[in-house]
């Protein structure tokens, strides 16, 4: 294939066209990494903003997804499967709390990338982590609960609407605009498909998602994976919000004042053996930290993260409960 053919976006997403006009696709083509500022990283890929505003114009940048060019062979083949399948699946969503599909292309080096919508956004993982550094607690209750709901809304567009299991929700896997102006689920690689039943019952289809935070049913042989594996994540992506911590995973034990870019794995401040079995379970919380104002994300955070699956609320329940409770203030 040539790496200097630029390929085209689907017609609905070509920018600048106005009645009348030639309604082919726009062209596109995807610098070369070291062209492209670094945003972030994720399993097996790295994250660029590719910007696209030629002088006189005035075009959106573009977050675009490539793999990462230290993965072995077999990994890339790994990995390239996983984008080829996101951006199948992005490319039939559109919900404003998911992010948007702009393009599946070759970079001028010869990797294929997905490219989505980008605007400005931080993931929660990333605000979580700033948080933590400059020692600011718990994010106020009434950010936790907006984010809750704008998370709830998009699963339940993929659970009700598409029929999908994300598979990964997780902090990282949510990015914020601004001052929580916008919140959006991304990274759609791992979804798998739900029956009408709302249960994972292709025996093809394989749960990934993060350790930590696993639902229990994830993590025993024969396990029926549903819609409420999503569940039990969101549960837990709270969670971190709360204690600005990872789900079951203390890396450093004791007052460790470092700060977290020198903080490293200590092996002997931690307990393997209790970090297996926590898992799928609800992390504790610290009550002493958390005011009357945490009640009701404490409320949901804890029935998220029932381990009978039966028992966690479907997003749609949990849409309509917060949005009558936003609808009260």
């Amino acid at each position: 294939m040539n790496t200097e053919t630029a390929f085209k976006t689907p017609s609905k997403l070509s920018e600048g066209k106005k009645s009348g006009q030639d309604s082919s696709p726009a062209l596109i083509t995807i610098p070369a990494s070291p062209f492209m500022q670094k945003l972030g990283y994720g399993t097996g890929v790295n994250v660029y903003l590719m910007k696209r505003s030629p002088k006189g114009t005035s075009q959106s940048p573009w977050a675009v997804k490539k793999i990462n060019p230290k993965c072995d062979s077999n990994q890339r083949s790994t990995y390239q499967k996983r984008l080829n399948e996101e951006a199948k699946i992005l490319q039939h969503l559109q919900h404003p709390n998911i992010v948007g599909y702009r393009a599946f292309a070759e970079a001028k080096d010869g990797s294929m990338c997905l490219a989505m919508e980008y605007g400005g956004e931080k993931s929660l993982n990333d605000l979580i982590e700033e948080r933590n550094s400059k020692q600011q607690g718990p994010f106020p209750a009434a950010t936790i609960l907006k984010v809750a709901l704008h998370m709830a809304r998009g699963l339940k567009y993929l659970h009700n609407d598409k029929k999908l299991l994300h598979g990964d929700i997780k902090s990282s896997n949510i990015v914020i605009k601004g001052d929580f102006e916008s919140i959006k689920i991304c990274d759609v690689g791992v979804s798998l498909p739900l029956d009408e039943n709302m249960i994972v019952s292709d025996p093809e289809a394989h749960y990934i998602g993060t350790e930590p935070w696993k639902p229990k049913e994830a993590l025993v042989e024969d396990g029926v994976i549903s819609d409420k594996a999503d569940i039990f994540a969101f549960g837990l992506t709270l969670w971190e919000m709360m204690t600005l911590s990872i789900p079951h995973l203390n890396l450093l034990g004791g007052d460790n004042e470092e700060s977290d870019e020198d903080a490293s794995f200590d092996e002997e401040d931690f307990d393997e053996d209790a970090y297996y079995a926590a898992l799928g379970t609800r992390p504790p919380l610290n009550m002493e930290l958390l005011g009357p104002s945490y009640q009701k994300v404490i409320e949901l955070f804890s029935l998220c993260t029932i381990e009978d699956p039966r028992k966690r609320p479907a997003a749609a329940q949990v849409v309509v409960v917060l949005e009558t409770e936003a609808s009260v203030q």
